[in-house]
């Protein structure tokens, strides 16, 4: 595997416009490259993690041929590699398995790193000959797809052509996937694409690595129309908006209804995915996407700089929750309001839009602005703010105050709104 870089140092005008909601191409090139700097630190982490744990010969014997594998996977083009490392899922499986509380539940959660590696060699081209275990009668391949092989192994053979999926001791068809992830074949089935992006609508239990079960089937007409309908009404009212959400996503993950709780959520380990349950109209659809990405961008960032030194002691009211919340989680829903407020500030001005839809935009504008307006005191008045997440917050209530009044551009603040120099 290839060694993770050194540290990124964030430019002002960067921190300004991340904290405006509304980055620059070269600005997320950083974000996504610190991400994969980060995963490749995690790998390195579990590594360590297993070298110093007492596994039992057969799980550490397993995990050394699926570590091989995926090495062997990823050597002939790493940076094609790097996407499948870099999917959300795998992320929330290594800190997973990080964290595992003993040598068990070690051995237990590192079955997936096979069906990792298989999914990396589909990327690459990697040529892999081997005998992977099911897991739960499941063979999941992360991003991609599962075949249910109901049997114990399967056989994998992989190559530039694509990769072949055999189950051992069953007289079943073998399944082939191409290059691009498209496959045929007994008991195989791959995820959906989400109609304009890159991203996949992830209910095959791919998005929760962890997991044996098969997950009940999701409606997928259902789950792709409300994409459509969403992403619609976004390019419609900003085009900008848009392309973020399908040039970033990489997954939905459907959720269960929560009745009174949350029912959608972003995990910091898991950038780029969003976990929602079907929202029930394209509007809400659209507000989840844009919400739960920026959680994904501000999660990203507090990788590379301090934000705040706050230990979650102390807690405060917000209007957006009826729990009291941690400085960090203060700070997250002030910029997932903030973006909200400004998605509905383009949506109350954008040309030829109905009277009474202006209205109820500007309406919503304003109920976003007016939480974010309450909860910015609390960070500025803190002390537990570092430099940085003084000037990150202070750049959120400038953009705050500047929606509303004139037209918006996708860069309303100065690259040298803080001066010359960079943030590290």
């Amino acid at each position: 595997m290839a060694p993770a870089s050194g540290t990124f140092a964030v430019p002002p005008g960067t921190l300004a416009r991340l904290a405006a909601t509304r980055q620059r191409p070269h600005d997320l090139d950083l974000l996504h490259a610190a991400l994969h700097s980060r995963r490749l630190v995690l790998f390195k982490a579990l590594l360590a993690r297993v070298g110093r744990s007492d596994l039992t010969p057969a799980a550490r014997a397993a995990f050394d041929r699926d570590w091989r594998l995926l090495a062997r996977a990823e050597s002939p083009a790493p940076g094609a590699a790097r996407r499948q490392l870099d999917y959300p899922a795998v992320g929330g499986w290594v800190v997973d398995a990080i964290n595992a509380p003993g040598p068990d539940e070690l051995a237990a959660v590192l079955h997936p790193l096979g069906g990792i590696a298989v999914g990396t060699a589909l990327t690459t081209g990697a040529r892999l000959d081997t005998v992977l275990p099911g897991t739960g009668g499941r063979l999941v391949l992360p991003g991609i797809g599962a075949q249910d092989v109901r049997a114990s192994h399967v056989r994998v053979r992989s190559g530039p052509r694509g990769t072949v999926l055999t189950p051992v001791g069953r007289r079943a068809r073998s399944v082939l996937l191409r290059p691009d992830g498209r496959g045929a074949g007994a008991g195989w089935t791959a995820l959906a694409v989400l109609p304009g992006s890159a991203g996949r609508l992830d209910d095959l239990g791919t998005g929760h690595l962890v997991a044996t079960d098969t997950p009940p089937r999701t409606d997928r007409a259902a789950w792709v129309t409300r994409w459509r309908a969403a992403l619609t009404l976004l390019s419609a009212a900003d085009p900008w908006r848009a392309a973020e959400v399908t040039g970033l996503l990489r997954s939905v993950v459907p959720m269960a209804p929560a009745g009174e709780g949350a029912s959608s959520g972003t995990l910091r380990a898991a950038p780029w995915a969003v976990h929602t349950a079907l929202p029930d109209t394209a509007r809400r659809f659209a507000e989840v996407l844009v919400h739960e990405l920026a959680h994904s961008k501000l999660a990203v960032l507090a990788d590379l700089v301090t934000l705040h030194h706050a230990d979650g002691s102390a807690v405060h009211r917000v209007a957006w929750r009826k729990d009291p919340r941690p400085l960090d989680g203060v700070l997250q829903g002030t910029y997932a309001h903030l973006a909200l407020a400004d998605l509905w500030s383009r949506i109350a001005e954008r040309p030829g839009a109905a009277p009474a839809a202006r209205r109820a935009a500007h309406a919503r504008r304003e109920d976003y602005r007016e939480q974010v307006a309450d909860a910015l005191p609390l960070l500025l008045d803190s002390h537990q703010l570092t430099e940085h997440g003084v000037r990150f917050t202070v750049a959120m209530k400038q953009h705050l105050t500047s929606l509303g009044r004139g037209p918006n551009t996708p860069y309303a603040l100065s690259d040298s709104l803080f001066g010359d120099g960079d943030v590290r």
